[in-house]
C-alpha cells in the first residue's frame, strides 16, 4: 500500500489539471479581472499544459495498444456527437431546461466577430483548436478514466488495472462526464463508447486518441459550418 503522502500526490497529479481547467472555465464566463475570453482561455490552457508536464511522471507510459480502434471510434464518435446535438436542439424546451440547470451552458463563441486585429483572431483560433484537439483530451482522460474510474473502485487507484470497471464506476463516470457537457445526449452516448474502448484496450492513451480524433474533427466541422455553439 502506498503511504498517505504518496496517495495524496497521486490524486493531486491526476485531479489538478482538470480542476484548473474547470475553474478557468468558470472565470471565463465571469470576465475575471476584466480580461477577455481569449486571454483567459489562453492562460487557462497554458497553465493546464504546464501542470500536465509537471506531473508527467505520474501518468501511465504511452502505449500503442488499441490505437487503430481508437481512431475509428473517434471518427464515429464525432459523427454521433453532431447528429445527437442536432437532435437535442430539436426537442422543444430541453435547451431552456439545460441552460437553467447548467447555469447558462456553453456560450457560442465566434472568433471572427467583433473588433480586433485579424492576425490576433486567427492566432487565437489556433490556440483554441490546440486546446480542443490536444490539451482537453489529455487532461480529461487523465481525470475521467485515469483517476475517477479507478478511484471509484479503490482509494489506491493506481493499483487498479487500466480498463477495469464495476457497474457503479462505469455509470458514475459516464453520467458525470455527461453532466459537464451541454450536449447531454451526445455526451451520454459518447461517454459510454469511450468507457467501452477503455475496457477493451486497457490503455488510457487509446482513450486520449479517441478523444483527440473526435475533438479534432469536431473543431474542423465547427470552423467549416460556423456552428460556434459546439465550441
Amino acid at each position: 500500500m502506498p503511504s498517505p503522502s504518496d496517495s495524496t500526490r497521486n490524486i493531486i497529479a491526476y485531479v489538478t489539471p482538470f480542476a484548473i481547467f474547470m475553474a478557468g472555465t468558470m472565470l471565463e464566463s465571469g470576465g475575471w479581472l476584466g480580461l477577455g475570453y481569449e486571454t483567459l482561455y489562453t492562460l487557462k490552457t497554458a497553465l493546464v499544459v504546464a501542470t500536465l508536464w509537471h506531473f508527467r511522471q505520474y501518468y501511465p507510459p504511452f502505449s500503442k495498444a488499441g490505437l487503430g480502434l481508437a481512431l475509428f471510434a473517434g471518427t464515429i464518435g464525432c459523427a454521433l456527437w453532431i447528429v445527437l446535438a442536432k437532435l437535442q436542439a430539436a426537442i422543444p424546451g430541453i435547451q431552456a431546461l439545460l441552460d437553467l440547470i447548467q447555469q447558462g451552458g456553453r456560450a457560442g463563441y465566434d472568433p471572427f466577430s467583433g473588433e480586433g486585429v485579424a492576425s490576433a483572431r486567427v492566432a487565437f483560433v489556433v490556440v483554441r483548436f490546440v486546446g480542443l484537439a490536444l490539451v482537453v483530451p489529455v487532461m480529461e482522460e487523465i481525470f475521467w478514466r485515469g483517476f475517477l474510474a479507478r478511484y471509484l473502485i479503490s482509494d489506491d487507484f493506481r493499483s487498479v488495472p487500466q480498463g477495469q470497471f464495476t457497474r457503479f464506476s462505469f455509470a458514475v463516470v459516464t453520467l458525470a462526464f455527461t453532466a459537464v457537457h451541454p450536449e447531454i445526449l451526445a455526451a451520454l452516448v459518447w461517454g459510454a463508447m469511450i468507457n467501452v474502448l477503455y475496457r477493451k484496450t486497457a490503455n488510457l492513451w487509446a482513450c486520449v486518441t479517441m478523444h483527440a480524433v473526435t475533438n479534432s474533427l469536431l473543431g474542423a466541422y465547427i470552423l467549416a459550418t460556423k456552428e460556434w455553439q459546439l465550441w
